[in-house]
């Protein structure tokens, strides 16, 4: 009888602990549960912050591409061909060094009239300045620009190499 005792006794603290047990992975799982749920919120978070980010980023590049531009490169020259759509010859400034290039441009505000307003606004609007640096040198002696159907075109020939003769001695 004291031996079916002490095994009914062993069997309840057995199954004792295996509810503890039970109830302890339980509890590390709601915990664990709870944990994970606070990390894919923040991580959720991040993901959302950090495409309105790229956003913003792809906004301001696209920003500062404007008016857009070509450079092409031939044998003996540089061309330039600037968009400027609704920009008169006369608002057109252009500098020009041996290695850059300076346009500045003045577009008109184009929206006038009570009740009118911009829902979206891409086009440029205002001064803009655009300043390439070149690739090659040029001769600035030589430049030629043109203005015709809203493109402004800009060739600037190479500076030629000049090759010295050296005597040997």
């Amino acid at each position: 009888m004291v031996e079916k005792d002490e095994k009914m006794e062993e069997d309840v603290k057995e199954n004792m602990d295996q509810e503890e047990a039970s109830s302890s992975e339980e509890s590390e799982t709601s915990q664990s549960s709870s944990a994970e749920k606070i990390l894919n919120d923040i991580i959720s978070g991040i993901k959302i912050k950090q495409e309105e980010f790229g956003k913003t980023l792809s906004d301001y590049k696209t920003a500062l591409q404007k008016p857009l531009t070509d450079v092409i490169e031939t044998e003996s020259s540089l061309i330039i061909k600037m968009d400027l759509p609704g920009v008169e010859k006369d608002g057109i400034d252009l500098g020009i060094t041996e290695d850059s290039v300076e346009i500045k441009v003045f577009f008109e505000e184009e929206i006038e009239g009570e009740g009118m307003k911009y829902l979206q606004k891409e086009r440029n609007h205002g001064k803009t300045l655009r300043s390439l640096v070149l690739p090659v040198m040029i001769n600035t002696q030589e430049v030629t620009a043109k203005f015709d159907g809203s493109v402004l075109t800009i060739e600037l020939p190479k500076l030629e190499k000049e090759v010295h003769k050296v005597d040997i001695l």
